[in-house]
């Protein structure tokens, strides 16, 4: 089996409940990528695959049809995802593709778009991607190679990646997101200080100090909390060109273990414990914190952040954060909840999907 089907099927060892199978699936609904498993082969020594997906609106796990793997992508890896495309990378060349493989309303050819060569070390890990466009025909496609460094080129234009660095890791924790309202891509510093701007008009790198007019009213014990969590940063867009700045605090747990008097950390894993949200206001720029965006939902993992109506989407929980990392699970806002889905057993086996945006369809 190739890399590429191997990086994200090993789910698939693990017994799924309640289940559902569909030869196609509804296009109006976001989906979470689980894992991806063998089939068989065509007559042409094809690999087929099928894809299982997460639904959050019914709250079950769904497979999609299957589907015919594109001989350009075995060896490949998932590396990132961002408007229902999925970008991969073959690490002996360096090099890239961009597929709708994954989408499970695809029919059985899905396409693939070779990208330019990265032209350095192919052991570099990709860290975010994110698309100026649904349509990858005419867009430009932005992606973190390192903590310092964003990369750009536009698909059936552009024969080589553009490299801008930055003058500090500000792409160290923070998600990519591009801005349809400014047609550009933002990025947070590491601690959040920072915005910075990619401005496809301009294509110069610009950064601009994040205000808050607003903050959490907090007791100080549970600030000093917070400032033992890791923290990571994400803007995204609502539907109607708002934007917003998510934190995402998750603390990090252990088990110890006495043995023979001597204390041993047995197991540490990470559990979600907040989620912050600032509003950017139109005119001054300045973020506000709020726990309602409304009719609002919020989609968190390692693909682009999105967002939606949840009334275009009945099964959605409004006000509330869809997230991946630290285990699978919905936030209400207004209340500070947190639903933990499990949806393959534990938590720990799910390995960095992707959220798929439905609006891509």
């Amino acid at each position: 089996m190739s890399l590429f089907l191997s990086r994200i099927s090993k789910l698939s060892a693990y017994k799924v409940k309640n289940a559902r199978f569909f030869s196609s699936l509804p296009e109006s609904s976001p989906y979470l990528l689980l894992s991806s498993e063998k089939l068989g082969e065509t007559c042409e020594g094809n690999e087929t695959v099928r894809q299982k997906l997460f639904d959050p609106r019914k709250e079950e796990t769904v497979s999609g049809s299957e589907k015919t793997l594109p001989k350009e992508l075995e060896g490949d890896i998932l590396v990132g995802a961002s408007k229902g495309w999925v970008l991969s990378m073959d690490k002996k060349d360096s090099s890239l593709h961009l597929t709708d493989l994954c989408k499970p309303w695809v029919s059985s050819s899905p396409r693939v778009m070779s990208l330019p060569s990265l032209g350095f070390d192919p052991c570099v890990t990709v860290k975010q991607v994110s698309l100026s466009s649904s349509s990858p025909d005419e867009c430009t496609v932005a992606a973190n190679f390192s903590e310092s460094q964003l990369s750009v080129c536009r698909t059936n234009c552009d024969s080589s990646w553009t490299h801008f660095k930055t003058p500090f890791p500000l792409l160290q924790a923070s998600d990519l997101m591009y801005s349809k309202r400014d047609n550009a891509f933002y990025f947070a510093s590491n601690k959040g200080l920072y915005m910075g701007s990619l401005h496809l008009s301009s294509n110069k790198l610009k950064y601009q100090e994040l205000r808050f007019s607003s903050l959490p009213k907090f007791p100080e014990a549970e600030w000093e909390m917070l400032d033992t969590c890791f923290m990571s940063k994400h803007f995204v867009e609502s539907p109607s060109g708002e934007l917003f700045f998510v934190k995402w605090y998750r603390q990090f747990l252990h088990k110890e273990n006495n043995n023979n008097g001597r204390r041993e950390v047995e197991d540490i894993h990470s559990k979600t414990r907040w989620f912050m949200v600032f509003r950017q206001d139109d005119n001054t720029k300045a973020l506000s914190y709020t726990q309602d965006i409304g009719d609002l939902c919020i989609f968190l993992g390692k693909s682009e952040a999105f967002c939606l109506s949840a009334s275009l989407y009945p099964g959605l929980k409004p006000n509330s954060i869809y997230y991946i990392g630290s285990g699978l699970g919905s936030y209400h806002l207004p209340s500070g909840t947190v639903r933990p889905y499990n949806p393959l057993g534990s938590p720990k086996t799910l390995h960095a999907p992707f959220w798929l945006d439905p609006i891509s369809s």
